[in-house]
C-alpha cells in the first residue's frame, strides 16, 4: 500500500467544494462550451446588462485567444435572467440552468470587493474556482470600470485564469510584501514579469508637483517602507502577466518558464506573490498545461479562428421536485415507512418555498403517481399534498420503476420536460425487479433530470451514489442510529443547497436527538440570532413505538411560555409530531424547551428548529457543507470535509465548526473540528471556508458498501465569531488603494446553524490503515504554512523564523520533527530541497526542531548564521516529518538579509506622474496614510475635487497616522 502527496491531490481533484454542483465547462476544439452567466433575482430589470455582457464577452473571447496563444476562446454562452424580468428579452425557459449552478453571477456588490470583479477560490492551485462575481455597476458604468481596472474584457480574462485554471494573483496583496531582494541582493518590486517597468513613489511625501521617489538603492540594504508603492509605467515593454497589471496595454500574455519563450513574459519565481506561494513557484503556463484544457497537448494552437461567441438567453424557472418514495415490504421494518412519511410531511409543509412545484411517486413492484406536479400556492395546498403521501409498504423493490415514473410526472406537467427538475429518491434496499438503475440512468442523463438519493439503512442499494454523481445530485445516508437526524436533514438539504440566494428558504438552527426515560424530562436551548426569526418553527418527533405523546413547553427569551394550550402549539398523532410555529418574528435570544416523557418506556425524541431571515431584504447567516468526495476508491481511504459560514457574500470568521461523522456499526461517531486557518486542508485563512481532514475510516461488516454520514454544526460558543473585511483575488486596479484590505471585525453575537454535510461511501476493495501498527502510517504531515522572518540581528548574525505547526497525519495531531534548510541560492532551495544546508538544534539560539507543537500552534526559532554582508541573502524552507518517517512537502520560502542600519534617503519630488497617480495628488486632495498592521498592506488614499471623485473610487478621509521611527537594522521578508 503506497501513498504519495501526488496521489492524494489526484484523488481530491474530482469534487470541488460547492454547496451546489457548478455548471460544467469544457474546452473542445479550442472553444469553451456551455458557459453559464446568471443574473440574481434581486437585480432590477435592465436590458443594458444583457447588451453589455454580450459586448464584453465578444471582446474577452478575442483577448483570451491571444492570451492563450490561440488555444482557447468562448463559444456557447447562456445568460439566465430572473423569472421576474419581462418577456421582452426572451420567452425561452431555463432547463438545468440555475443561479446557484452558474459559472458567472451578476449580483449586488460584495462587502469586501464592492464592485470589483473577483473569483471565489477555495481549492488548491490548478483546480477550478467556484464562480466569478460581477456587479451591475461594473458592467454598466464602462467609463468608471475601465478607468479603475483597465480594459474590461481583459479583466474578464484575468478572472477566468482564477476560475478555470486555479491560478493566483501576481501582485502584492495583504499577505505578501511589495518588495523583495533578489539573489543578487537587488531590491525588486513584486511583479511578473520583471520586464514590467515602473517607478516607486513615497505617498507620505507629496506636494502640488507630485510625490517623492522611494529609496530603492540596493547599497542601502533596506526594503522600501510599506507606504512606498511601485507604479508600472503606462507605456511598457512587459507583455506579461495578466495576473499582475492586466490594465497595461502591453500586457497580453500569462507568464511562462520556457527559456525559448518571450522574455518579456518570463516568470519571476522569486517575487512575493500568491501564485508562487500556492503553486510552488510554478509559472501560470506551467500550471495551465496541467489542466484538462491543455494537458497532453489538448487544444493545440490554431491560427485564424473566428472568436465570436454565440449567446442564448433563458428565463429562470420555479423550483420543481418529485418525491420518489420506496414503499416495498422492507420499509415496514423499524417503522421506516412511518419515518419516511414524517420527514416528507415536514418537507412539504415547511421546507419547500411558496410557488415551488412538487409531485409524489411511490414504488415497490411497480410505480404509481400519487400527486402530479402541483404548485404550492398556500398552506391548504401543502396540507392536500401531505394527505397524499404513501403509508402502507408492500412488495418488492423496483427502483428503476420509481425513477422512470418520476420523469413521467415532469413530462406530464405544464413544463413538458424533466430537464432541471429534481427527483428526491428514498429507498432502503437493493433493487430486485426490472427496470434496473442501469436501465434508466442513461435516460435520466439524456433528459437532464437531477437525482438526489437518500440511502435508508445500511441495506440500501450501493448504486445510489452513482445515480447522484452522474446526474448532478446529492447523496445522503440515514443509518437509523438513535442519534442520527440525517433523514430530516437530507430532505431539508435538497432544497436549501439549491436556493441559498433566497431569503424565503429556512435555515436549520437545531437538529438533534435525545433519549428520555419513562417519566423523566429533558431541557435544551436554541438561540435565535438577529439575522433570522421569521416563520420560526420548533419540531418535536417522538417515537413511533410509543403510544403516549411527549409534552413540550417552550420558554421565550422574555420568559413567556408556550405549551399545549397555546394556539401556536400543534400535535399530529399520525406523524408523531409536535410543531410550534412562532407568531410574527421570533424574539432574538435564547429559547428554552422542556420535553417530558409521560409514557411507560424510554423514547427517542428528535428536535429540529427552522427559521427564515428576519425580513425579505436581510440575508441570514448560512452554513453549507460537503465532503471532497462522496465515493472513495483509493487506499487508504481519506477525505476533506468543507464547510462555509457566511451572511450573503460576507464570510463569518472565527466560528466554531464541528463535523460529526457517523460510521458503520458498531463504531461510534467521531467529531472533526474544521478550521479557517489557511493551514492543512484549508487553502486560505479568513475566507469563511472551514476545512479538515477525515482519516478515521474503519473496517466494518456492511450489508453492501460502508457509508459515512456527515452532520456539521457552526456556532459562536467561543464568542469570537465576526464579519471582517478580508483580501481576496481580483484584478489589480490602477489605484492601489482599491485593493481590499483587512479591517477590524464586527462581532455578530451568538448564533447556531446545523446542516447535513453529505455522505461518503467506501468501495469494498479499499485497504484500511491499521492504527494499532505505527509502521502502517502512510499519511504525511501537511505542508508547513506561514514561514516568515520576524527579525534579524546584525550584531549577533541571527535570523528569527516563525511558522504555523502542522500535524502528524496531514493537519491532525503533532509531527515528530522539523527539517529546516537554507541556501543563498533561491533556485537550489526551491528545486532541490534535499541538497541544501540542513540546520539542527545546534544551529539555534532559541527554539527547537525536534519537539514540534500541536497542529496550528505558532512555532519560533532563532538561527545562528555564519556570516552576513552586503548582497548576502539567505533563503529558508522547512518541512515536517512524522514518527513513521513520512515527510511533508517543503514550505514556501522566506528570505532575510542582515545589514547595518542605513540612513533614510528620499529622492526629490518628481513631476508629471501619469494616469490615476495624478488624481491622487491633485490640488485640493487629502492624503490619507495608514501604517502597516501585521502583514496587511494599507495604502494611501485621496479625496479630490468633485470632478476627480467621479473618476476614482471615493474613500473616507481620515488623518494620517504617525509614521513609525526607523529603528531596526534589518530586512525581514514575508513568504515567497
Amino acid at each position: 500500500m503506497h501513498f504519495t502527496l501526488l496521489s492524494f491531490w489526484l484523488f481530491m481533484c474530482g469534487v470541488p467544494f460547492t454547496s451546489a454542483a457548478r455548471n460544467p465547462i469544457h474546452l473542445v476544439n479550442n472553444t469553451y462550451t456551455n458557459l453559464l452567466i446568471a443574473i440574481n433575482e434581486n437585480i432590477e430589470e435592465d436590458h443594458d446588462i444583457i447588451k453589455y455582457l454580450q459586448e464584453l464577452y465578444v471582446d474577452a473571447s478575442a483577448d483570451l485567444y491571444q492570451a492563450t496563444n490561440q488555444r482557447a476562446m468562448y463559444g456557447e454562452i447562456t445568460i439566465l435572467i430572473p423569472e421576474s424580468w419581462s418577456d421582452a428579452m426572451t420567452k425561452e425557459k431555463a432547463t438545468t440552468e440555475t443561479f446557484e449552478s452558474a459559472n458567472i453571477i451578476v449580483d449586488v456588490s460584495h462587502p469586501d470587493y464592492e464592485d470589483a470583479p473577483y473569483v471565489k477560490q477555495t481549492r488548491p492551485c490548478g483546480e477550478n474556482g467556484e464562480y466569478m462575481h460581477l456587479t451591475p455597476r461594473w458592467i454598466l458604468d464602462r467609463d468608471w470600470a475601465e478607468y479603475t481596472y483597465g480594459k474590461s474584457s481583459k479583466v474578464l480574462v484575468h478572472e477566468w485564469a482564477h476560475m478555470q485554471w486555479g491560478l493566483f494573483i501576481e501582485y502584492p496583496d495583504d499577505t505578501n510584501k511589495q518588495y523583495y531582494l533578489d539573489a543578487n541582493g537587488t531590491v525588486e518590486p513584486t511583479r511578473c514579469s520583471l520586464a514590467i517597468t515602473g517607478k516607486s513613489y513615497d505617498f507620505t511625501n507629496c506636494d502640488r508637483k507630485g510625490c517623492a521617489r522611494c529609496n530603492t538603492d540596493p547599497e542601502s540594504g533596506v526594503i522600501p517602507d510599506p507606504w512606498c508603492v511601485y507604479i508600472p509605467d503606462e507605456t511598457n515593454q512587459g507583455t506579461g502577466s495578466y495576473l499582475y497589471a492586466n490594465y497595461l496595454e502591453s500586457v497580453v500574455e500569462f507568464c511562462h518558464s520556457d527559456p525559448a519563450g518571450n522574455p518579456n513574459s518570463k516568470h519571476n519565481p522569486v517575487a512575493l506573490t500568491k501564485q508562487n506561494e500556492l503553486c510552488q513557484y510554478r509559472s501560470a503556463w506551467d500550471v495551465m498545461l496541467t489542466t484538462e484544457d491543455f494537458i497532453n497537448d489538448n487544444n493545440p494552437p490554431i491560427a485564424g479562428l473566428n472568436t465570436m461567441p454565440t449567446f442564448k438567453i433563458v428565463r429562470n424557472e420555479e423550483f420543481r421536485t418529485v418525491l420518489v418514495m420506496d414503499l416495498s415490504g422492507s420499509m415496514i421494518v423499524d417503522n421506516r415507512a412511518n419515518l419516511q412519511h414524517q420527514a416528507a410531511s415536514k418537507y412539504i409543509a415547511n421546507t419547500l418555498p411558496l410557488n415551488s412545484w412538487v409531485g409524489i411517486v411511490q414504488f415497490s413492484d411497480d410505480a404509481t403517481t400519487l400527486a402530479p406536479l402541483t404548485k404550492i400556492v398556500d398552506d391548504e395546498a401543502r396540507r392536500d399534498l401531505v394527505a397524499l403521501l404513501p403509508k402502507s409498504p408492500t412488495g418488492s423493490t423496483c427502483i428503476g420503476c420509481g425513477l422512470r415514473q418520476g420523469v413521467q410526472v415532469f413530462e406530464n406537467s405544464i413544463f413538458g420536460s424533466g430537464a432541471g427538475g429534481i427527483i428526491f429518491l428514498t429507498t432502503d434496499g437493493e433493487e430486485n425487479l426490472s427496470p434496473y438503475i442501469d436501465d434508466v440512468l442513461p435516460d435520466l442523463i439524456l433528459k437532464e433530470v437531477i437525482v438526489d438519493t437518500l440511502a435508508f439503512s445500511e441495506s440500501a442499494d450501493p448504486k445510489l451514489v452513482e445515480v447522484s454523481d452522474k446526474t448532478g445530485g446529492n447523496s445522503c445516508w440515514y443509518s437509523e442510529a438513535d442519534n442520527s437526524t440525517a433523514l430530516n436533514d437530507c430532505f431539508t438539504a435538497s432544497v436549501t443547497e439549491r436556493t441559498s440566494s433566497r431569503t424565503d428558504i429556512p435555515v436549520q438552527i437545531a437538529s438533534k436527538k435525545t433519549t428520555i426515560v419513562s417519566g423523566a424530562a429533558t431541557t435544551g436551548t436554541v438561540h435565535v440570532d438577529s439575522s433570522i426569526g421569521r416563520d420560526t418553527v420548533f419540531f418535536f418527533f417522538w417515537d413511533f413505538s410509543s403510544t403516549v405523546a411527549v409534552d413540550v413547553i417552550i420558554t421565550r427569551p422574555d420568559g413567556v411560555t408556550i405549551d399545549s394550550t397555546n394556539s401556536q402549539y400543534n400535535r399530529d398523532d399520525n406523524t408523531k409530531a409536535i410543531f410550534i410555529k412562532i407568531d410574527r418574528i421570533a424574539e432574538a435570544g435564547e429559547w428554552l424547551y422542556e420535553i417530558t416523557n409521560p409514557g411507560f418506556s424510554s423514547q427517542v425524541v428528535e428536535v429540529s428548529v427552522d427559521s427564515k431571515s428576519v425580513d425579505s431584504s436581510t440575508q441570514p447567516i448560512r452554513l453549507s457543507s460537503t465532503p471532497s468526495t462522496d465515493y472513495v476508491t483509493d487506499s487508504p481511504p481519506m477525505a476533506i470535509i468543507y464547510a462555509e459560514v457566511n451572511q450573503g457574500y460576507s464570510p463569518v470568521l472565527d466560528a466554531k465548526v464541528i463535523a460529526t461523522v457517523e460510521r458503520p456499526s458498531p463504531h461510534s461517531p467521531v467529531d472533526v473540528q474544521l478550521f479557517d486557518s489557511g493551514t492543512g486542508a484549508d487553502l486560505t485563512k479568513d475566507d469563511g471556508i472551514y476545512s479538515g481532514y477525515f482519516v478515521d475510516f474503519v473496517e466494518a461488516t456492511c450489508v453492501t458498501e460502508c457509508r459515512y454520514n456527515i452532520q456539521v454544526k457552526a456556532d459562536d460558543s467561543d464568542q469570537t465569531a465576526e464579519i471582517r473585511t478580508i483580501s481576496r483575488t481580483g484584478a489589480m486596479p490602477r489605484n492601489y488603494t482599491l485593493i481590499p484590505r483587512k479591517d477590524k471585525g464586527v462581532p455578530i453575537g451568538f448564533f447556531s446553524r446545523v446542516v447535513q454535510g453529505g455522505m461518503i461511501q467506501v468501495n469494498n476493495a479499499v485497504e484500511y490503515v491499521n492504527w494499532t501498527d505505527p509502521t502502517s502510517d502512510v499519511f504525511p504531515p501537511s505542508r508547513v504554512t506561514g514561514l516568515v522572518v520576524t527579525s534579524t540581528s546584525y550584531d549577533n548574525v541571527t535570523v528569527t523564523l516563525q511558522w504555523t505547526a502542522t500535524g502528524d497525519d496531514f493537519d491532525i495531531g503533532t509531527a515528530s520533527l522539523y527539517d529546516l534548510r537554507y541556501d543563498t541560492n533561491f533556485g537550489r532551495l526551491a528545486n532541490s530541497f534535499d541538497d541544501c544546508y540542513q540546520l539542527s538544534n545546534d544551529n539555534l539560539t532559541a527554539g527547537t526542531l525536534t519537539a514540534p507543537k500541536e497542529s496550528r500552534e505558532t512555532e519560533t526559532v532563532t538561527v545562528q548564521l555564519s556570516s552576513s554582508g552586503p548582497g548576502l541573502t539567505y533563503y529558508f524552507s522547512i518541512r515536517a516529518i512524522d514518527e513513521a518517517g513520512n515527510k511533508g512537502e517543503s514550505s514556501s520560502i522566506a528570505q532575510a538579509t542582515i545589514v547595518a542600519a542605513p540612513s533614510v534617503i528620499n529622492e526629490p519630488v518628481e513631476e508629471g506622474l501619469e494616469g490615476w497617480l495624478m488624481a491622487l495628488i491633485i490640488v485640493g486632495g487629502v492624503i490619507v496614510c495608514v501604517s502597516t498592521i501585521g502583514v496587511s498592506i494599507w495604502m494611501c488614499k485621496c479625496l479630490t475635487t468633485r470632478e476627480t471623485i467621479s473618476k476614482v473610487e471615493p474613500s473616507t478621509a481620515s488623518e494620517m497616522e504617525n509614521r513609525p521611527q526607523e529603528s531596526i537594522a534589518t530586512v525581514a521578508h514575508s513568504t515567497l
